[in-house]
């Protein structure tokens, strides 16, 4: 059970760090995003963010099972303290799936289908909706890496396993 607790841990740590890593991209690049007209934005939109759903999308799903399931396996093994990363883990990746569901998708839906001819006066609100959105992830995508791998670093730190230390 050792080694699949391993591998669960290294799949939830690598799904937290690509859904930071393609929110952070999203984020840093907002501010060139907000000098766009509406036309170069819709360009933008698409040709470039096809692959970030795809392999968002699938970081996050990985990364829920993943985390909720070495919460549930810690509490089975009565090492509660041990499931608190986990489980903080497992609520940021289902925030970014509401988020995305709730926040991106929608404005996803009404870009896909404009043309600049059909792009709307209020467009530059959607702009700011999805931006805000990604931006909401990338933080729910930056506690959930860093618990995870605060808890790595301190499992493996030389005091883990002592009876005076907790068991992450």
């Amino acid at each position: 059970m050792h080694g699949f607790v391993r591998v669960l841990s290294l799949a939830s740590l690598i799904c937290a760090a690509l859904i930071l890593g393609l929110t952070l991209t999203h984020v840093l690049q907002a501010p060139g995003s907000r000098t766009l007209s509406g036309a170069e934005w819709l360009a933008v939109q698409h040709t470039f963010y096809g692959g970030f759903a795809i392999v968002g999308g699938i970081a996050e799903v990985v990364g829920l099972i993943t985390s909720a399931t070495l919460a549930v396996i810690s509490c089975a093994r009565r090492t509660p303290a041990a499931a608190v990363a986990p489980l903080i883990a497992a609520l940021c990746f289902l925030g970014t799936l509401l988020v995305f569901w709730f926040g991106n998708r929608p404005v996803n839906a009404h870009v896909a289908i404009w043309t600049p001819e059909t792009l709307p006066s209020d467009w530059s609100l959607y702009r700011d909706s999805w931006e805000t959105a990604h931006a909401l992830s990338a933080g729910l995508g930056a506690i959930a890496f860093l618990t995870l791998a605060i808890a790595l670093i301190w499992r493996t730190a030389p005091h883990a396993g002592k009876a005076d230390s907790p068991s992450f």
